[in-house]
Parts: C-alpha cells; structure tokens; sequence
C-alpha cells in the first residue's frame, strides 16, 4: 500500500514537470520551423503533442494505480 498523499504529490510532480517542458526555454529547442519536418509533420508539433500525450498517459497511470491499490487495500480489510 502506498502512503498517504503519495499519488496527489506526483500528480503535482507531474504538473511541475508539465510547466518546465512546456516553457518556452524548451519549446524554443524545437522550434526549427516549418523547413525540419519528421515524416512530413514540424518537430516543435511533434514536441507539444507527444509531451501532452505522455503527461495525460502518466497522469492516467498515477490515478489508475492509485484506485487498484485502495480497491486492494478495501478487499484485504473485508476478509
């Protein structure tokens, strides 16, 4: 069982995480124009969406995880 308030800090890890590759130190990294392209898409589109996906997709990991390990721990009290 995980302790309490662990996955409310990661989510807030996660946020904190989500504003740094967000920043415009970062995007500026990317931001090559329209003439440096991966399969025909500009890599800074590439970098906002694949960054939003993967914090969405762990976010959902966190949450998910966080619901089994209660469902586990109420199971486990009940027997």
């Amino acid at each position: 069982m995980l302790r309490p308030g662990i996955t409310r800090e990661r989510l807030a890890g996660l946020c904190v995480l989500g504003a740094v590759l967000f920043s415009p130190a970062f995007i500026s990294l990317f931001d090559r124009g329209a003439d440096v392209t991966l399969f025909g898409v500009p890599v800074l589109l590439i970098y906002i969406f694949g960054i939003w996906a993967g914090l969405i997709a762990i976010a959902a990991v966190l949450v998910i995880r966080r619901q089994m390990d209660l469902k586990d721990d109420h199971d486990t009290r009940e027997e």
